[in-house]
């Protein structure tokens, strides 16, 4: 094991399954030392009129999260269900942190969910609705600013923590497969990551960055997104170093995590250079 994280508290959102991004830094992080406390989608006691069918949704998609984290990251691992969309939820977390006396050095966000993405389909940017186009900011940028605002209002955060967000090159650029709304909301997200960046900097040495990866089709949330398995192919072809391994991700991660490293308002690539082509 390399302790480089050790007596660190990571939180770490948005595991899904055992081939999901978050799960796999999940993994590096422990390897490193830390102390894991993982949330995922589940019926909270906030959530209110919930259809049988979303009932049964959300305790099958918070079951299907602890028995990934028992298995694949242990038992002793902390789980917690969160809506980021309800923000008492957010609050009822952070509550939840405090009463356990916990101090939050490092967290990753890696929450996002696009309704106009669809078995396998992705809606052209000039039929989205407002309702559509709202609910992918908020859930895929506003929730980092609301989850860590609810954490620092609570003095959760220790001075000089790490907040690392996972984003995609589609927040930059039209890639070669339909990416459109979701991509909005990623660039929402990453501006967010510059100014939070400054003020948390100043303020508490808090470090926020961004992480923009390769195309990964390995987890569920990756196989639903139209084009990915072509994109996936043209990346590892015409990429410099062919596409970044998920473990490299992770250990980029780690890397951010770790104290005092004065790395903070970065976008940072991990895709094997792909995004140096024109």
């Amino acid at each position: 094991m390399n302790p480089t994280l050790k007596g660190r508290t990571v939180i770490i959102t948005g595991i899904t399954d055992a081939s999901s991004l978050a799960l796999i830094i999940a993994k590096e992080c422990k390897d490193q030392g830390a102390k894991l406390i993982c949330t995922g989608l589940g019926k909270t006691p906030f959530h209110k009129n919930l259809s049988e069918n979303s009932i049964k949704f959300l305790d099958r998609t918070y079951t299907d999260f602890q028995n990934t984290v028992k298995a694949e990251l242990g038992e002793d691992v902390v789980t917690f269900p969160l809506d980021v969309t309800i923000q008492e939820s957010i609050d009822a977390f952070a509550d939840f942190l405090l009463e356990k006396k916990e101090t939050v050095h490092s967290l990753l966000h890696s929450i996002a969910m696009d309704k106009t993405i669809r078995q396998g389909k992705v809606k052209p940017i000039m039929t989205v609705s407002r309702d559509e186009f709202m609910d992918a900011m908020n859930v895929s940028s506003f929730s980092l600013l609301a989850i860590v605002q609810s954490l620092y209002n609570r003095n959760l955060l220790a001075t000089g923590a790490s907040i690392v967000a996972l984003s995609y090159l589609g927040a930059e650029k039209v890639v070669i497969h339909p990416y459109k709304n979701i991509g909005v909301a990623k660039a929402a997200l990453e501006r967010l990551v510059k100014e939070m960046a400054m003020e948390l900097g100043k303020e508490k040495q808090i470090q926020v960055n961004a992480v923009r990866f390769s195309p990964y089709r390995a987890s569920k949330a990756g196989s639903a997104i139209e084009g990915l398995e072509e994109a996936e192919i043209h990346c590892q072809t015409s990429s410099p170093l062919g596409n970044a391994r998920a473990k490299d991700l992770a250990e980029e991660v780690c890397h951010l995590f770790r104290p005092s490293n004065r790395i903070t308002g970065e976008i940072r690539h991990v895709d094997g250079g792909y995004h140096i082509r024109g």
